[in-house]
């Protein structure tokens, strides 16, 4: 007991940092150390989290940040003027806007230029070895879409699937009860003519 000191222990009693060769260390040059790995291991973790996204999700994320962003700049009352607010406004289409469908034909037209250059974005990707085996993958595939003759109408609106041959395989009971309706809608406009005929 002599031979270790009354601590019990060798010397000052602090503790001795080894490398991996298992040298001594100083504990300035340790701490420094711990603190690389710490930030060597936020890295690889921050690295892991980018790479498990997809590029559509971080465009997503980066657009959102930008909103945020831009409304954190913006006064808190916001007045007509306001550039922002106003196209937000009108990107809404909603229901019986007689321009509803040219809103609409823009719309795609813009998400459509978006595809391209998302789909440019990735070919650039692929070509820098993007991709895990260097393909390239299509952010939105749209769904197929039926373009033959326009079919004939039906109660509900729905539109033939793009794998339709044109022939109307039915019974007849979508037109009998299509007609009905519509004769129903004459007969009630031709009552309403008839009584302010005399107006």
């Amino acid at each position: 007991m002599r031979r270790f000191g009354a601590v019990g222990g060798g010397g000052s009693g602090r503790t001795v940092y080894r490398d991996a060769r298992g040298k001594k260390k100083l504990d300035v040059s340790s701490r420094d150390d711990e603190e690389r790995l710490r930030r060597d291991e936020e890295k690889k973790a921050e690295r892991q989290r980018r790479s498990n996204r997809g590029t559509y999700q971080r465009l997503q994320e980066e657009a959102r940040s930008r909103e945020l962003e831009e409304a954190s700049k913006m006064t808190l009352a916001r007045g007509v003027e306001d550039a922002m607010l106003e196209e937000r406004k009108r990107s809404v289409i909603r229901e019986g806007d007689p321009m509803a469908m040219h809103a609409l034909r823009r719309q795609r037209e813009e998400e459509e230029e978006e595809d391209a250059t998302m789909q440019s974005r990735q070919r650039a990707s692929a070509e820098n070895g993007g991709g895990r085996d260097g393909t390239v993958i299509a952010m939105s595939q749209r769904r197929p879409v039926y373009k033959g003759p326009q079919p004939k109408p039906n109660r509900y609106g729905l539109r033939p699937g793009y794998r339709w041959d044109g022939i109307d395989r039915g019974n007849g009971f979508e037109d009998r009860v299509l007609e009905m309706l519509h004769s129903k809608g004459r007969k009630r406009e031709e009552a309403y003519r008839w009584s302010a005929a005399d107006m």
